[in-house]
């Protein structure tokens, strides 16, 4: 569910959405009292959260505004006014519920929860398609009569599809809502975050949220893929790699050579490492060098590196298949809940780097999070696990030279789980 924080305090604007992104609600967030009136009037948020106090327009004016244009929207007053007046003044105008600051945020939690349950109607509240049911305000989802467990942008990405069942909506939509961006580029970076329910990384889990989000696409229209029944066994395998036509796969040994020189800084410090694979050439981007501890973003010291690489690759017609890898210590932090996000993640900004700042091809990318499933190395000691929290940026061609000494190659990985 999508919420609005009109509040004039940053810190404890800040506070308040940190707060209801780890309960996995998409947050807005405005410190303006007329850019605020405009966005809850634009988009149809499940709830706003309004301070009384704000600049340029006070919340008394945007209640009323709203409460003619949007009468059913849950409005929460969050204030510092205390008296008794302002408090009936704010109810009588069409306000579901006030609460004075200081406050809790439990109770806010509470209270939020309590209006959604309040102001959804039953058909609102819980989504249905087929034989999945997706309750908005539980938070919970099932298919067939058994709990799915899923993740913030799990649920967040399956309850967007399952609203919009019938209507026909575009990748920058989903990115608008789901992630909160603003992403007008052509990237496949949506299909990638469906198409990772595929993955294998949990078996059980993935079967499930597969079917899900198949049958969710059904009712949408605008993926061809979605056009077939879901199957009644859902294959386990591995997202197949890009599959080039055979004139456009592109000897790689210069491109090694080139990358060698021009990454030697980073190779020399184990940042980087380069090798083959059964698909082709394999720049893995090691945690330590590129990536904050539990960040997807690429450090600010190592963007030069990042760019050395990507203009190189920008050069050539490659087609390149981006994979997000992590070691088996779970990972639990306020952005990502599983390592399988925090690696889907890393994998989609790679491609949204190289799109929006290199200028690659969108269509020649793709990506996949595969969290720990994928070591290259032993996860029982740090030096191996070191190893396998990496970005892989695997460029399809003919290359053929011998793997880097100790290195597995990458068809290898199965048997290393």
């Amino acid at each position: 569910m999508r919420i609005l924080i009109a509040e004039d305090d940053s810190s404890l604007a800040s506070f308040v959405k940190k707060g209801l992104d780890a309960e996995h609600y998409a947050v807005d967030v405005s410190n303006d009292g007329e850019q605020a009136r405009a966005m809850a009037g634009e988009f149809d948020y499940d709830l706003v959260v309004l301070d009384l106090n704000l600049p340029r327009l006070d919340g008394v004016t945007i209640l009323r505004y709203l409460r003619t244009r949007k009468p059913s929207m849950p409005i929460l007053v969050l204030t510092g006014r205390t008296k008794v007046e302002d408090r009936v003044q704010c109810l009588d105008l069409g306000a579901d519920d006030y609460l004075s600051k200081p406050f809790s945020f439990s109770e806010l939690s509470a209270r939020i929860r309590a209006l959604l349950r309040r102001c959804h109607l039953p058909a609102e509240s819980v989504l249905t398609v087929a034989d999945l049911k997706l309750d908005r305000v539980e938070r919970k989802v099932e298919r067939g009569g058994r709990r799915i467990d899923l993740t913030g942008k799990e649920f967040a990405l399956l309850e967007y599809l399952m609203r919009n069942a019938g209507r026909r909506i575009t990748r920058a939509m989903i990115i608008e809502h789901v992630w909160n961006l603003s992403f007008d580029t052509c990237t496949n970076v949506v299909d990638v975050y469906v198409n990772y329910s595929t993955a294998q990384v949990d078996r059980k889990k993935v079967s499930q949220l597969s079917a899900a989000i198949q049958v969710a696409f059904q009712q949408l229209g605008p993926y061809p893929a979605a056009a077939g029944q879901v199957p009644a066994e859902i294959n386990q395998a591995a997202p197949a790699a890009i599959s080039p036509a055979p004139e456009e796969i592109p000897d790689l040994a210069a491109l090694r050579k080139e990358l060698g020189q021009a990454l030697a800084p980073e190779i020399s410090r184990g940042e980087v490492t380069l090798r083959t694979g059964h698909d082709g050439l394999i720049i893995s981007l090691k945690e330590a060098g590129f990536f904050g501890s539990g960040s997807a973003g690429v450090k600010a010291a190592s963007e030069p590196a990042f760019s050395r690489m990507a203009e190189l690759l920008a050069g050539g017609k490659y087609n390149i298949r981006i994979e997000g890898h992590t070691d088996n210590v779970r990972i639990h932090n306020a952005q990502y809940s599983s390592n399988w996000e925090l690696s889907t993640a890393r994998s989609t900004e790679m491609i949204r780097l190289l799109v929006v700042k290199y200028g690659l091809d969108p269509q020649r990318l793709s990506a996949s999070g595969y969290a720990e499933y994928h070591p290259v190395a032993s996860n029982s000691t740090e030096a191996g696990r070191a190893l396998n929290r990496r970005v892989d940026l695997v460029v399809i061609g003919r290359h053929q030279g011998i793997p880097s000494p100790g290195v597995p190659p990458q068809d290898s990985r199965e048997n290393a789980r």
